[in-house]
C-alpha cells in the first residue's frame, strides 16, 4: 500500500471516528435529556447544576467562560435555579463584588441523581472495552479540554 492509500484509509477511519463520536455523545445525553425534563429544568439549567457541582466558588464570570454564553443567556436559568433553591450565590469573603456559586443540598442531590446513569454505563463500556479505567479516553478527553478550558480542568 504507497503512503497516500495509507493517508486516505487513515483519514477514511478518523471521519468514522468522528461520526461515533457524535452518535456516542448523542446516546450519552439521551438518558439525562429525558432526566432534565422529569425535573423541569433545561440543558442549559444541566450544565450550570454541572459546573458549579465540579467547581465549587466558581464565579459568575468563570461560568460565563466554562459554558461559552452570554451573561444575558444566563440570567434567566440561572434565576430560575435559585428560586428551585438549586443553586445559591455566595460573595466572595476577600472581594464582596464578586459572586461565588454553590450547589445547594437538593442540588448536589440532582446533580448526583443525574450523573448516576452516565457513569454507570461509563463505567460498562469501558470494562466491555478493555480498559476498565478508561485512561485511554480520559488523555484524548484532557487533550480535547485543554485546547479550551485547561485552567478549569486543572480544578477538577
Amino acid at each position: 500500500m504507497t503512503k497516500e492509500n495509507q493517508e486516505i484509509d487513515d483519514d477514511l477511519n478518523f471521519t468514522r471516528d468522528l461520526a461515533l463520536f457524535y452518535f456516542g455523545y448523542r446516546a450519552f445525553i439521551k438518558q439525562e435529556d429525558d432526566l432534565v425534563l422529569s425535573y423541569g429544568i433545561r440543558q442549559v439549567h444541566r450544565r450550570i447544576i454541572f459546573f458549579i457541582g465540579r467547581l465549587p466558588g466558581l464565579t459568575v464570570n468563570e461560568l460565563l467562560e466554562v459554558l461559552d454564553i452570554s451573561k444575558q443567556a444566563l440570567n434567566g436559568p440561572m434565576n430560575e435555579l435559585k428560586e428551585k433553591e438549586l443553586v445559591y450565590v455566595k460573595s466572595n469573603e476577600n472581594d464582596k463584588r464578586i459572586k461565588q456559586l454553590y450547589l445547594t443540598e437538593q442540588g448536589t442531590m440532582l446533580d448526583k441523581r443525574m450523573n448516576e446513569n452516565q457513569i454507570k454505563k461509563m463505567r460498562q463500556y469501558f470494562d466491555e472495552s478493555g480498559d476498565k479505567t478508561g485512561t485511554f479516553w480520559s488523555k484524548v478527553m484532557e487533550l480535547y479540554a485543554d485546547e479550551i478550558g485547561e485552567k478549569y480542568v486543572n480544578r477538577l
